[in-house]
């Protein structure tokens, strides 16, 4: 079986890209990327790629690459990605997709048009819980779909606080475009339960209000 040459531009998140292609026997770790020279450096003495690059473009030049993935700030992915694509790499982005819908809609016309695979990064869909739960559906075990709640408490704190995750220009957004996007990929807006949202709720519980400091209201 051909393995699939991967590339992973950013070693924040893309650390756990790197590490899950060095250990799929279907895929070859080809080269990573990140400006930070050290953490680059880091990274690499762990995951053992061919080769290493400070710049994207660089990556993106490689001809031995066949896809990449793309964990950068969420205001890089819509022009990294179409980079990419336009290079003939097949893209898996982090998610969120992008910091709104006409970027969204940007990448996947670019994909469309130069048949290239665009996927987000939703690896809650793989998880033996997600797939048992897609299956009774498929098999009407559960009868019509035609509501669904979720709810997420996160309680360690905000990550990256006072870097870019936290900056909305960089990240776009907060919880919901963040955590939520997985579990709007879960109801039947990402297909997944075969049902079509209506309506997305915002973070915090109506009932009780928005969390306030210290964590959540019910939870204090």
């Amino acid at each position: 079986m051909e393995r699939v040459r991967v590339g992973v531009i950013g070693m924040g998140m893309g650390r756990n890209h790197a590490v899950a292609y060095r250990d799929c026997p279907e895929a070859e770790l080809v080269a990573i990327c990140d400006v930070d020279s050290h953490r680059l450096e880091q990274v690499a003495g762990e995951v053992h790629p061919w080769r290493t690059y400070t710049q994207a473009e660089d990556l993106l030049a490689d001809g031995e690459i066949d896809a990449v993935s793309l964990c950068l700030p969420n205001a890089l992915h819509c022009e990294t990605a179409i980079r990419a694509l336009e290079a003939g790499k097949h893209v898996l982005c982090e998610k969120p997709l992008a910091m709104n819908a006409a970027e969204g809609e940007r990448m996947v016309e670019t994909a469309r048009r130069l048949g290239r695979t665009l996927m987000m990064h939703f690896n809650y869909r793989f998880q033996p819980t997600s797939q048992a739960v897609k299956r009774f559906v498929d098999e009407g075990q559960l009868g019509e779909i035609y509501f669904g709640r979720t709810l997420w408490h996160r309680n360690r704190g905000i990550p990256g606080i006072g870097r870019w995750f936290t900056r909305k220009e960089a990240a776009g957004g907060g919880a919901l475009i963040d955590l939520g996007v997985h579990r709007l990929d879960h109801s039947g807006a990402g297909g997944k339960l075969g049902g079509q949202q209506r309506e997305a709720g915002r973070p915090g519980n109506p009932a009780l209000g928005p969390p306030r400091r210290g964590g959540p209201p019910e939870l204090r």
